[in-house]
């Protein structure tokens, strides 16, 4: 390669050689022909100048690569100088004066628990009527009169009681009734012998009277008139005929007066 090199560069260099002695060579003729007479002036013939072309290096295959787009720079934010900030003034201490040391408190008690009150008692059901549903005209008769009591010694239960029609003859007196009756609720042992009668009535301290019955305190709870009583009226049958009487009894008091009317 390098032998063909050469005898590239040689030949341009001969060829230029060469036309120089021929230039050479026509510029000493026209000297001599000018003492003759004018010379023509030569036309300069440019000879063409041959540039040896570089050695081809064998051109290496080289992989395409892709081509990276560089990303986006950010931008950046202008940095600001920092500005000192000026320190605060540092504030003189102040004295503080001397406190008294405070005692613990003691902790409350915690406050009990308040107990919701208890719900009201429910009240008591009424008592059904002894006279609801007994067949028959029911119970006619109703307290019109009394309870009274009298003092009678305190050494008997003595009752005087008026059973009477105030529709008939202003007061008509109404026979074959009798009663029940109880003291702190024991019923006490008065006879159905013993009933109210018809006619004139008798007349007592307290008013007048068609039934009378007698207890002596021997037969009395606590020995004693003095008490809670509770009595009603019974027709000629046995059947209830009035509702429930109630009354209390004082010390001596054993008289004891009530007035019933089926009028």
């Amino acid at each position: 390669m390098n032998n063909t090199v050469r005898k590239n560069i040689r030949g341009p260099i001969l060829i230029g050689l060469l036309a120089a002695a021929i230039l050479v060579a026509l510029a000493l003729g026209g000297c001599a022909a000018g003492q003759a007479g004018p010379t023509p002036t030569p036309t300069k013939t440019k000879v063409p100048t041959y540039t040896p072309a570089p050695p081809t290096a064998t051109p290496t295959e080289v992989p395409p690569t892709a081509t990276q787009t560089p990303p986006p720079s950010p931008t950046e934010a202008p940095t600001l100088a920092p500005t000192a900030t000026p320190e605060p003034p540092t504030p003189e201490p102040t004295a503080v004066p001397p406190t008294a040391t405070q005692r613990p408190v003691a902790a409350k008690p915690a406050p009990k628990p308040v107990q919701p009150p208890a719900p009201a008692p429910a009240p008591a059901p009424a008592a059904s009527d002894p006279c609801a549903n007994i067949g028959g005209d029911g119970c006619k008769f109703r307290v019109t009169g009394g309870p009274s009591t009298g003092d009678n010694g305190g050494q008997e239960l003595k009752l005087q009681f008026a059973f009477i029609h105030s529709g008939i003859d202003g007061g008509q007196p109404q026979g074959s009734y009798f009663v029940v009756l109880e003291k702190d609720g024991q019923r006490l042992p008065i006879s159905d012998s013993v009933r109210s009668v018809t006619g004139s009535p008798n007349q007592g301290s307290l008013g007048k009277y068609n039934y009378e019955y007698s207890l002596g305190v021997d037969k009395l709870p606590g020995n004693t008139v003095a008490g809670s009583y509770t009595l009603w009226v019974l027709d000629g049958n046995g059947e209830r005929d009035s509702r429930n009487v109630t009354f209390s009894v004082p010390g001596n008091s054993g008289l004891i007066w009530v007035q019933f009317d089926q009028g």
